[in-house]
Protein backbone atom coordinates (compact mmCIF):
# COMPACT_ATOMS: atom_id res chain seq x y z
CA UNK A 1 0.00 0.00 0.00
CA UNK A 2 2.92 2.30 0.60
CA UNK A 3 4.15 1.50 -2.81
CA UNK A 4 0.73 2.65 -4.23
CA UNK A 5 1.23 5.85 -2.53
CA UNK A 6 4.12 6.48 -3.01
CA UNK A 7 3.66 5.68 -6.64
CA UNK A 8 0.66 7.77 -6.77
CA UNK A 9 2.61 11.12 -5.26
CA UNK A 10 5.14 10.51 -7.36
CA UNK A 11 3.24 10.53 -10.66
CA UNK A 12 0.65 13.63 -9.09
CA UNK A 13 3.91 15.44 -8.61
CA UNK A 14 4.74 14.67 -12.06
CA UNK A 15 1.78 15.61 -13.55
CA UNK A 16 1.70 19.20 -11.33
CA UNK A 17 5.32 19.86 -12.90
CA UNK A 18 4.35 18.82 -16.37
CA UNK A 19 1.24 21.15 -16.32
CA UNK A 20 3.63 24.42 -14.76
CA UNK A 21 5.85 23.43 -17.44
CA UNK A 22 3.13 23.35 -20.01
CA UNK A 23 1.31 26.41 -19.29
CA UNK A 24 3.83 29.40 -20.00
CA UNK A 25 4.13 27.08 -23.18
CA UNK A 26 1.05 27.31 -24.40
CA UNK A 27 0.47 31.17 -23.08
CA UNK A 28 3.51 32.10 -25.61
CA UNK A 29 2.24 29.97 -28.21
CA UNK A 30 -1.28 31.52 -28.06
CA UNK A 31 -0.02 35.19 -27.76
CA UNK A 32 2.20 34.76 -31.22
CA UNK A 33 -1.02 33.14 -32.86
CA UNK A 34 -3.34 36.02 -31.85
CA UNK A 35 -0.38 38.52 -33.11
CA UNK A 36 -1.44 39.96 -36.88
CA UNK A 37 1.53 38.61 -39.07
CA UNK A 38 3.96 41.40 -40.75
CA UNK A 39 2.48 41.79 -44.54
CA UNK A 40 5.31 42.92 -47.00
CA UNK A 41 5.35 46.49 -48.72
CA UNK A 42 4.02 45.68 -51.99
CA UNK A 43 6.08 49.75 -52.68
CA UNK A 44 9.09 48.49 -50.91
CA UNK A 45 8.66 45.14 -52.87
CA UNK A 46 8.76 46.57 -56.37
CA UNK A 47 11.63 48.95 -57.42
CA UNK A 48 10.34 52.40 -59.11
CA UNK A 49 10.24 51.69 -62.62
CA UNK A 50 12.99 53.70 -64.77
CA UNK A 51 11.48 55.82 -67.76
CA UNK A 52 12.70 55.49 -71.04
CA UNK A 53 13.25 58.87 -71.73
CA UNK A 54 16.00 60.64 -70.53
CA UNK A 55 17.05 64.50 -70.37
CA UNK A 56 20.55 66.53 -70.89
CA UNK A 57 21.02 70.01 -70.87
CA UNK A 58 24.25 72.12 -72.12
CA UNK A 59 26.11 75.18 -70.89
CA UNK A 60 23.89 78.30 -70.74
CA UNK A 61 25.52 81.67 -71.43
CA UNK A 62 24.27 84.79 -70.32
CA UNK A 63 24.63 87.93 -71.54
CA UNK A 64 23.53 91.13 -74.23
CA UNK A 65 21.65 93.67 -71.50
CA UNK A 66 24.65 94.24 -68.60
CA UNK A 67 21.31 94.13 -65.68
CA UNK A 68 19.02 91.64 -67.25
CA UNK A 69 21.67 89.61 -69.54
CA UNK A 70 19.92 86.21 -71.16
CA UNK A 71 20.76 83.37 -72.88
CA UNK A 72 20.02 79.96 -74.68
CA UNK A 73 20.24 76.31 -73.16
CA UNK A 74 20.03 73.40 -75.64
CA UNK A 75 17.35 70.28 -73.56
CA UNK A 76 18.25 66.84 -75.38
CA UNK A 77 15.02 64.95 -74.74
CA UNK A 78 16.13 60.57 -75.78
CA UNK A 79 13.78 58.05 -76.50
CA UNK A 80 15.88 54.78 -74.74
CA UNK A 81 12.90 52.15 -75.22
CA UNK A 82 12.02 49.62 -77.84
CA UNK A 83 9.08 51.45 -79.10
CA UNK A 84 7.61 55.04 -79.54
CA UNK A 85 6.86 56.88 -76.49
CA UNK A 86 6.23 60.83 -75.38
CA UNK A 87 9.10 62.61 -74.19
CA UNK A 88 9.00 65.44 -71.38
CA UNK A 89 11.27 66.62 -68.99
CA UNK A 90 11.40 68.48 -65.79
CA UNK A 91 13.16 71.56 -65.39
CA UNK A 92 14.65 73.16 -62.14
CA UNK A 93 15.98 76.25 -62.11
CA UNK A 94 18.20 78.00 -59.53
CA UNK A 95 17.19 81.22 -57.50
CA UNK A 96 17.97 84.27 -59.59
CA UNK A 97 17.48 82.82 -63.15
CA UNK A 98 14.28 82.81 -64.98
CA UNK A 99 12.83 81.12 -68.10
CA UNK A 100 11.62 83.37 -70.73
CA UNK A 101 10.56 81.12 -73.59
CA UNK A 102 10.87 77.84 -75.72
CA UNK A 103 10.24 73.94 -74.89
CA UNK A 104 6.56 74.60 -74.74
CA UNK A 105 7.19 74.45 -70.36
CA UNK A 106 4.47 74.97 -68.12
CA UNK A 107 5.69 75.65 -64.38
CA UNK A 108 4.56 73.16 -61.68
CA UNK A 109 1.82 74.39 -59.00
CA UNK A 110 3.68 74.82 -55.61
CA UNK A 111 7.19 73.97 -57.14
CA UNK A 112 9.35 77.25 -57.46
CA UNK A 113 10.91 77.84 -60.93
CA UNK A 114 10.05 74.02 -61.93
CA UNK A 115 8.76 73.15 -65.28
CA UNK A 116 7.26 70.15 -67.14
CA UNK A 117 7.98 70.85 -70.71
CA UNK A 118 8.03 68.89 -74.36
CA UNK A 119 5.90 66.04 -74.95
CA UNK A 120 6.26 65.43 -78.60
CA UNK A 121 6.10 61.97 -80.14
CA UNK A 122 9.84 60.25 -80.17
CA UNK A 123 10.45 56.96 -82.16
CA UNK A 124 12.03 54.07 -80.54
CA UNK A 125 15.58 55.36 -80.31
CA UNK A 126 15.02 58.99 -81.60
CA UNK A 127 15.70 62.57 -79.50
CA UNK A 128 14.37 65.89 -79.78
CA UNK A 129 16.35 68.59 -78.82
CA UNK A 130 14.54 72.06 -77.64
CA UNK A 131 16.24 75.68 -77.75
CA UNK A 132 15.14 77.37 -73.99
CA UNK A 133 15.70 81.35 -73.00
CA UNK A 134 16.97 81.47 -69.43
CA UNK A 135 17.28 85.25 -68.05
CA UNK A 136 18.53 86.65 -65.03
CA UNK A 137 16.45 87.47 -62.14
CA UNK A 138 18.71 89.31 -59.65
CA UNK A 139 18.09 93.04 -58.60
CA UNK A 140 21.25 93.86 -59.24
CA UNK A 141 24.07 93.16 -62.16
CA UNK A 142 25.98 89.77 -61.76
CA UNK A 143 29.16 89.33 -62.89
CA UNK A 144 31.62 86.25 -63.15
CA UNK A 145 29.03 83.79 -60.83
CA UNK A 146 28.00 80.36 -61.91
CA UNK A 147 24.80 78.55 -60.65
CA UNK A 148 23.52 75.16 -61.63
CA UNK A 149 20.15 73.77 -63.38
CA UNK A 150 18.57 70.35 -64.08
CA UNK A 151 16.78 68.44 -66.01
CA UNK A 152 15.06 64.82 -65.83
CA UNK A 153 13.21 62.79 -68.65
CA UNK A 154 9.15 62.00 -68.11
CA UNK A 155 7.35 59.84 -70.20
CA UNK A 156 3.71 60.43 -70.87
CA UNK A 157 2.79 58.18 -67.54
CA UNK A 158 4.56 60.50 -65.00
CA UNK A 159 7.76 58.43 -64.50
CA UNK A 160 10.24 60.83 -64.04
CA UNK A 161 14.03 59.85 -64.21
CA UNK A 162 17.32 61.00 -62.65
CA UNK A 163 17.95 64.62 -62.84
CA UNK A 164 20.92 65.82 -64.73
CA UNK A 165 22.45 69.34 -63.92
CA UNK A 166 23.97 71.75 -66.40
CA UNK A 167 26.45 75.09 -66.19
CA UNK A 168 24.91 78.86 -66.16
CA UNK A 169 27.48 81.34 -66.11
CA UNK A 170 26.38 85.04 -66.12
CA UNK A 171 29.11 87.63 -67.57
CA UNK A 172 32.52 88.09 -66.32
CA UNK A 173 34.20 91.23 -65.89
CA UNK A 174 36.38 93.01 -67.99
CA UNK A 175 37.80 96.10 -69.49
CA UNK A 176 36.20 98.89 -71.72
CA UNK A 177 38.16 102.27 -72.62
CA UNK A 178 35.83 105.33 -73.29
CA UNK A 179 36.98 108.27 -75.24
CA UNK A 180 34.81 111.20 -76.52
CA UNK A 181 35.07 114.87 -78.14
CA UNK A 182 32.63 117.48 -78.23
CA UNK A 183 32.01 119.82 -81.44
CA UNK A 184 31.35 123.06 -81.00
CA UNK A 185 27.60 124.27 -80.03
CA UNK A 186 26.01 125.00 -83.45
CA UNK A 187 22.49 126.40 -83.54
CA UNK A 188 21.64 124.87 -80.38
CA UNK A 189 22.77 121.34 -80.89
CA UNK A 190 26.48 119.76 -80.81
CA UNK A 191 27.30 116.74 -81.67
CA UNK A 192 29.93 113.94 -79.44
CA UNK A 193 31.77 111.70 -81.16
CA UNK A 194 32.14 108.14 -78.73
CA UNK A 195 34.69 105.41 -78.90
CA UNK A 196 34.44 102.24 -76.73
CA UNK A 197 37.39 100.30 -77.16
CA UNK A 198 37.20 96.64 -75.73
CA UNK A 199 40.44 95.90 -74.42
CA UNK A 200 39.35 92.59 -72.83
CA UNK A 201 40.50 89.32 -73.77
CA UNK A 202 37.14 88.18 -74.83
CA UNK A 203 34.14 89.57 -76.67
CA UNK A 204 31.47 91.48 -74.73
CA UNK A 205 27.62 90.70 -75.25
CA UNK A 206 26.46 94.35 -74.79
CA UNK A 207 27.26 97.45 -72.76
CA UNK A 208 25.09 100.57 -71.61
CA UNK A 209 26.97 104.37 -71.59
CA UNK A 210 24.88 106.93 -69.23
CA UNK A 211 25.33 110.34 -70.87
CA UNK A 212 24.66 112.97 -67.65
CA UNK A 213 23.09 116.29 -68.13
CA UNK A 214 22.38 119.43 -66.58
CA UNK A 215 19.11 121.36 -66.91
CA UNK A 216 18.95 122.88 -70.29
CA UNK A 217 20.41 120.14 -72.12
CA UNK A 218 19.12 116.65 -73.24
CA UNK A 219 20.24 113.75 -75.46
CA UNK A 220 18.10 114.16 -79.03
CA UNK A 221 19.68 111.22 -80.49
CA UNK A 222 19.61 108.27 -80.41
CA UNK A 223 16.93 106.84 -78.51
CA UNK A 224 17.85 106.49 -74.58
CA UNK A 225 16.37 103.36 -72.58
CA UNK A 226 13.04 103.61 -70.97
CA UNK A 227 14.69 101.72 -67.66
CA UNK A 228 14.26 104.94 -65.33
CA UNK A 229 17.56 104.04 -63.86
CA UNK A 230 19.18 108.05 -64.41
CA UNK A 231 16.21 108.98 -62.63
CA UNK A 232 15.60 111.62 -65.05
CA UNK A 233 19.46 113.42 -64.94
CA UNK A 234 20.36 112.17 -67.97
CA UNK A 235 20.13 109.52 -70.97
CA UNK A 236 21.05 105.86 -70.31
CA UNK A 237 22.22 104.30 -74.13
CA UNK A 238 22.24 100.13 -74.74
CA UNK A 239 24.10 98.98 -77.04
CA UNK A 240 23.90 95.54 -76.94
CA UNK A 241 25.56 94.73 -80.07
CA UNK A 242 28.69 91.93 -79.99
CA UNK A 243 31.75 93.59 -79.31
CA UNK A 244 35.26 91.62 -80.04
CA UNK A 245 38.29 91.67 -78.23
CA UNK A 246 40.03 94.80 -79.19
CA UNK A 247 37.35 95.94 -81.20
CA UNK A 248 35.71 99.60 -80.90
CA UNK A 249 32.32 100.96 -81.18
CA UNK A 250 32.02 104.79 -82.95
CA UNK A 251 29.04 106.43 -82.72
CA UNK A 252 27.85 109.69 -82.27
CA UNK A 253 24.76 111.25 -79.25
CA UNK A 254 23.43 113.97 -80.19
CA UNK A 255 22.82 117.05 -77.78
CA UNK A 256 20.16 120.06 -77.73
CA UNK A 257 22.16 122.82 -75.89
CA UNK A 258 19.50 125.49 -74.25
CA UNK A 259 20.84 126.35 -70.92
CA UNK A 260 24.10 128.02 -69.54
CA UNK A 261 25.76 125.19 -67.82
CA UNK A 262 27.19 123.03 -70.48
CA UNK A 263 29.12 120.49 -68.46
CA UNK A 264 27.95 116.58 -69.50
CA UNK A 265 29.55 113.38 -68.58
CA UNK A 266 29.81 110.36 -69.87
CA UNK A 267 30.49 107.40 -68.47
CA UNK A 268 29.98 103.27 -69.13
CA UNK A 269 27.46 101.06 -66.75
CA UNK A 270 27.69 99.26 -64.49
CA UNK A 271 30.13 100.89 -63.02
CA UNK A 272 30.91 97.74 -60.71
CA UNK A 273 31.70 95.82 -64.02
CA UNK A 274 34.85 97.09 -65.21
CA UNK A 275 38.36 96.28 -64.06
CA UNK A 276 40.06 99.12 -65.60
CA UNK A 277 39.64 103.54 -64.67
CA UNK A 278 39.56 104.95 -68.51
CA UNK A 279 35.59 105.13 -67.91
CA UNK A 280 34.32 108.46 -67.83
CA UNK A 281 34.90 111.41 -69.52
CA UNK A 282 34.05 115.18 -68.82
CA UNK A 283 32.60 117.17 -71.46
CA UNK A 284 32.65 121.43 -72.17
CA UNK A 285 30.44 122.40 -74.55
CA UNK A 286 31.78 125.90 -76.03
CA UNK A 287 30.91 128.11 -78.79
CA UNK A 288 27.70 128.68 -80.76
CA UNK A 289 25.68 132.05 -80.17
CA UNK A 290 22.27 130.52 -80.69
CA UNK A 291 22.46 128.46 -77.87
CA UNK A 292 18.64 129.08 -77.02
CA UNK A 293 17.60 127.52 -79.61
CA UNK A 294 16.79 123.44 -79.78
CA UNK A 295 16.80 122.14 -83.16
CA UNK A 296 19.38 119.25 -83.67
CA UNK A 297 21.55 119.45 -86.77
CA UNK A 298 20.69 116.70 -89.48
CA UNK A 299 22.03 112.82 -88.62
CA UNK A 300 24.84 111.80 -89.55
CA UNK A 301 26.16 115.72 -89.51
CA UNK A 302 29.65 116.78 -87.30
CA UNK A 303 29.83 119.95 -85.81
CA UNK A 304 33.49 121.27 -86.37
CA UNK A 305 35.20 124.83 -84.90
CA UNK A 306 35.99 126.81 -87.18
CA UNK A 307 39.73 128.79 -86.34
CA UNK A 308 38.40 132.79 -85.83
CA UNK A 309 41.30 135.82 -86.56
CA UNK A 310 41.82 138.27 -84.07
CA UNK A 311 39.86 141.34 -84.95
CA UNK A 312 41.77 144.78 -85.02
CA UNK A 313 41.27 147.37 -82.33
CA UNK A 314 39.23 150.40 -83.07
CA UNK A 315 41.02 153.32 -83.79
CA UNK A 316 44.39 151.50 -84.61
CA UNK A 317 45.83 151.66 -88.42
CA UNK A 318 47.27 148.20 -89.90
CA UNK A 319 50.91 147.73 -89.25
CA UNK A 320 52.53 147.60 -92.50
CA UNK A 321 56.38 148.17 -94.24
CA UNK A 322 59.51 147.24 -92.86
CA UNK A 323 59.20 145.27 -88.91
CA UNK A 324 61.44 146.36 -86.41
CA UNK A 325 64.17 143.85 -86.55
CA UNK A 326 64.84 145.97 -90.25
CA UNK A 327 65.18 149.14 -88.04
CA UNK A 328 67.34 147.97 -85.52
CA UNK A 329 69.89 146.40 -88.14
CA UNK A 330 70.38 149.48 -90.36
CA UNK A 331 70.64 152.09 -86.88
CA UNK A 332 73.44 149.05 -85.54
CA UNK A 333 75.44 149.97 -89.13
CA UNK A 334 75.01 153.47 -88.95
CA UNK A 335 76.79 153.46 -85.60
CA UNK A 336 79.86 151.69 -86.37
CA UNK A 337 80.35 153.26 -89.19
CA UNK A 338 80.25 156.86 -87.14
CA UNK A 339 82.38 155.25 -84.69
CA UNK A 340 85.29 154.23 -87.55
CA UNK A 341 85.08 157.70 -88.83
CA UNK A 342 85.56 159.62 -85.70
CA UNK A 343 88.76 157.00 -85.12
CA UNK A 344 90.04 157.92 -88.26
CA UNK A 345 90.03 161.45 -87.69
CA UNK A 346 91.84 161.07 -84.43
CA UNK A 347 94.80 159.29 -86.04
CA UNK A 348 94.78 161.76 -89.09
CA UNK A 349 95.25 164.77 -86.47
CA UNK A 350 98.16 163.71 -84.70
CA UNK A 351 99.80 162.79 -87.49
Amino acid sequence: MMRLFRTGTVAAVATAAAALLFQPAVGTSAAAASAPAPVASATAATPAATPDISARGDIAFLGGDPWRPSGPVEVTVSNEGAAAAKGFFVLRLPSGVGLTSGGDCDPVAGSARTFVCGGAELAAGGRRTHRLTLTSTAREPVFGVVAWGSVAGRDGSGATGRPHDFRINWPDRTSLRLRATAGAVDGGAATVTVRVTNTGSFAVGGYALNVSTPDGVRVAAPACSDSGRMAGAGCELLRLGTLGAGGTDTFRVRLAVGGDERTVRLYLAPVDRYTNKDTSVTLRLTGGAGAGATTAPPAGSTATPTPTTPAEEPGQLPRTGPAGGAYALAGAVLLALGAGLLLLRRRLGRG
